[in-house]
């Protein structure tokens, strides 16, 4: 029974980490990704660097700094931010023109506190 448990729980574990695709038109523009780092006054806490670790088979990829809205958890001190765009970056997706089917990108976002993320984003182009 202990046996039977444990790979319900890894089933859970994976279904839990699975990430569905972001659907898109083909060759129309797709926000994929978009990082801050705020200080509580709304403030940039400093830049954050996304990079296309890499790159989809089948489109490309921009990133620009701009302003986004960020989405703090209503406990956190920052979340008056959310009403407001907070200096960021963010990366767009173009699929070539005419083409369907798969595409996937993988970002790497580096923050300034000194934290690193991969960022593996599957998107199905129609």
């Amino acid at each position: 029974m202990i046996r039977i448990g444990a790979i319900v729980f890894a089933v859970l574990l994976s279904i839990g980490s699975a990430q569905a695709a972001k659907v898109v038109a083909s060759g129309r523009p797709l926000q994929l990704y978009h990082a801050y780092a705020t200080n509580p006054d709304c403030s940039s806490a400093g830049a954050v660097v996304v990079r296309v670790a890499q790159p989809p088979a089948h489109g490309r990829v921009s990133i620009r700094q701009t302003g986004v809205f960020p989405a703090f958890p209503a406990s956190n001190p920052r979340s008056a931010c959310n009403r407001r765009r907070v200096p960021g970056v963010e990366a767009v997706y173009v699929s070539e023109r005419g083409y369907t089917g798969p595409d996937i990108v993988v970002l790497q976002a580096l923050f300034p506190a000194g934290r690193g993320v991969n960022v593996t984003l599957p998107i199905h182009v129609m």
